[in-house]
């Protein structure tokens, strides 16, 4: 497949969300461009952005006969990407973060993969990415160059979203337009994409095509890095996904539930590790939510294999008495600090 025939086997449209990238939004989309399967339209949505991104993305379109661009009112990642779903009219659609970036062959390969005979009932296609720190030191790598290609079904994908082991990104994906247009990404919550794979997974029939090589680039800067920052609004939604994992779990895949109450007691984990001590009061309603549910899990939580010794002893310390924990794990930690500057 080649730049000259690439129209001839299908559209690809290519949402961008835009806020605050000025940065990093040429080399983003500069790899859209230089796709050897061409989209047919680059969609640029400028949400709201206060730095120089909406001059730079009227520039580019200028520039470039296929890229457009939607201005609109600071509203959020989702509402960003649903302005850019409901522009599309592609057979199919990718989705990029404007501070990342894809190899030149990504949506080629994916496209080719799934445009093949029998897979026309496979909603989707995925690859693999790599992660870049900002001095370009490569940090992690998943997959591997052998391009294998296999279907991951519907229930062992919904295990891998649940066990961290598969990848909920939109970007690492092309949809077919039909399929995808069909639903919205939850505005004004957090950790979107995991939740929109949830509601999709019941509709992705066969399950998702997977390419075992990677094509999407992804730079750890402190605006990508969630957790180096403490965000409540990030955690609220990511215990609303994992209850709602939880759920789909015991309506549709039973035999997944311990697993899936395995994520619900992780997620906790990570936050009650990462919530500031100052933050562990009374009125914080969500925290007391957190540990009012650990309290109740005591019994289960000491019986779930999935969990690692390690994860299971720091759960049992935290909901017995969470604050004086996370001030002794504070001391030890800053002890180890000073030990390594002596």
């Amino acid at each position: 497949m080649t730049a000259e025939n690439a129209k001839d086997t299908g559209k690809l449209d290519v949402i961008i969300p835009v806020y605050n990238k000025e940065k990093y939004l040429r080399r983003c989309v500069d790899s859209a461009l230089a796709q050897s399967y061409v989209p047919s339209r680059i969609i640029l949505v400028d949400d709201g952005s206060t730095d120089g991104s909406p001059e730079l993305c009227d520039k580019l379109a200028a520039e470039h006969d296929t890229v457009e661009v939607i201005h609109q009112k600071n509203a959020g990642a989702s509402a960003a990407r649903n302005t850019g779903v409901s522009a599309t009219d592609g057979e199919f659609v990718g989705f990029l973060d404007a501070d990342d970036w894809a190899d030149s062959d990504m949506y080629e390969k994916l496209i080719k993969a799934l445009s093949e005979e029998g897979r026309e009932m496979l909603p989707a296609a995925q690859l693999m990415n790599r992660q870049f720190s900002e001095d370009g030191t490569l940090v992690l790598y998943t997959g591997t160059d052998k391009e294998s290609e296999y279907v991951i079904k519907t229930e062992d994908f919904y295990e891998q979203l649940i066990m961290h082991t598969g990848d909920s990104s939109m970007c690492t994906k092309v949809f077919r337009g039909d399929f995808v247009r069909r639903y919205k990404f939850a505005e004004g919550e957090k950790n979107e994409d995991f939740e929109l794979l949830l509601r999709m997974l019941p509709e992705m029939g066969e399950g998702i095509l997977t390419l075992d090589t990677p094509g999407y680039n992804i730079e750890l800067s402190g605006s990508s890095v969630t957790r180096g920052r403490y965000d409540q609004s990030l955690y609220e939604s990511m215990m609303k996904n994992a209850f709602t994992a939880l759920r789909v779990a015991r309506e549709r895949y039973p035999e997944h539930i311990k697993q899936a109450e395995r994520f619900t007691y992780v997620q906790s984990l990570d936050f009650m590790l990462h919530i500031p001590i100052e933050k562990m009061t009374a009125d914080n309603s969500f925290y007391k939510r957190i540990v009012r549910y650990l309290r109740s899990e005591k019994r289960n939580i000491k019986k779930n294999s999935y969990l690692t010794q390690k994860q299971r002893n720091y759960l049992i310390l935290l909901l017995e008495s969470p604050v004086t924990v996370r001030k002794t794990h504070r001391m030890i930690m800053s002890m180890r600090g000073a030990g390594k500057t002596g």
